[in-house]
């Protein structure tokens, strides 16, 4: 009966966790549309979309008219500029300034449904995230006592993510400042490391004769495989930054008409180098994994994403930044980051649990 409650606690934890990983892939990709369509400005305001909780749609709700009803905070623009209403109120047939506050934290007065609906939805499939995680949370302080380390990883997530909410609304505040939306991203990167690393262990307590299974490999293997995932993540995030400053100075040039992504700088040459790096270094570990059974699997998903996504490089770097296939560059990214750290936290839980010295040498 033990062993039961404990298989359904674990599998529901393995649950939440794995809906947090796949919904933090999914606010990766929604937020790298945003910034491929522009749209990081659609809603001017956070957490609100111009005041309302549901976003508008046509330009009569955003654009100040007489005889209106409007709501408490609502936000119209009307010459150029955004504004607040101080209370709800109908319009008289003149904007009056004692009904409505000048919105100060930006200048952006602008307006594109298609623009706001795409932020919209950004903001709420990070919303979305928050209800798994949450969850997860809870159910890993229910053996704080047993594994505080799920319980610690799990608060820094939760903490990581209340950051990342926070980020959003300066990012918004600022006026897309370059710089931030580069944390923005790091920050969801984290999220999906300390995720799936929780998963691993979770799962890994649960499964039954797992060195006969992983295959033939000897203890002291998986403690060099573990270490060269290591690296791999580490290199793999730095070229994510990179290709950060890449896009960065690519949204910044893009509407001249000399437009070249070879006039980049040295960021994108250092980019598009390092990637033979890492698919080296995934290489390697593919050959050090051969029969090590699920640690392998891992190996060859990372090698296959990362083939795909040096051919999405190619075309970006020689096709003039096709802005559709940026979000499928970090999406593959993103994807080969989860199963480095998947693959490595597995490797390193198998040393842990085998002996360093293989049998019969």
């Amino acid at each position: 009966m033990a062993l039961n409650s404990s298989y359904a606690w674990s599998k529901s934890l393995r649950f939440f966790l794995r809906a947090s990983i796949a919904l933090s892939l999914l606010v990766i990709l929604a937020g790298s549309i945003v910034r491929m369509t522009g749209s990081g400005m659609g809603c001017p305001d956070w957490p609100r979309c111009y005041g309302l909780t549901i976003p508008p749609t046509s330009p009569e709700q955003v654009y100040w008219s007489a005889g209106k009803e409007y709501a408490k905070n609502q936000m119209v623009l009307f010459e150029g500029a955004l504004w607040s209403a101080k209370e709800d109120h109908k319009s008289p047939f003149i904007f009056s300034s004692l009904a409505w506050e000048k919105y100060t934290q930006h200048d952006y007065a602008e307006f594109n449904a298609t623009h706001t609906w795409i932020e919209f939805i950004n903001r709420l499939s990070g919303a979305l995230l928050g209800v798994p995680v949450l969850l997860a949370f809870l159910w890993s302080l229910r053996r704080a006592k047993t594994h505080p380390r799920w319980a610690l990883s799990m608060t820094l997530g939760l903490l990581l993510l209340l950051f990342e909410a926070w980020l959003g609304k300066v990012v918004v505040d600022g006026h897309l400042v370059p710089h931030h939306i580069t944390y923005h991203m790091i920050g969801a990167l984290g999220l999906l490391i300390v995720f799936t690393a929780v998963h691993r262990s979770v799962s890994f307590e649960r499964e039954e004769r797992l060195t006969t299974r992983e295959g033939s490999i000897h203890g002291e293997k998986y403690r060099r495989v573990a270490f060269g995932f290591g690296l791999f993540t580490a290199l793999l995030l730095l070229q994510m930054v990179l290709g950060t400053q890449v896009r960065e100075w690519v949204d910044a040039h893009r509407a001249s008409p000399h437009f070249s992504i070879q006039d980049a700088g040295v960021f994108v040459y250092i980019h598009r180098s390092a990637s033979l790096l890492v698919l080296a270094l995934a290489y390697w570990i593919f050959s050090q994994t051969k029969g090590a059974g699920d640690v392998h699997t891992q190996s060859v998903k990372i090698l296959a994403v990362l083939l795909l996504e040096t051919l999405v490089g190619v075309v970006l770097f020689y096709g003039g930044m096709p802005v559709f296939l940026q979000p499928i560059h970090l999406l593959l990214s993103a994807l080969a980051l989860v199963w480095a750290v998947d693959g490595g936290v597995k490797s390193l839980l198998i040393y842990r649990a085998t002996p360093t010295t293989p049998s019969g040498e």
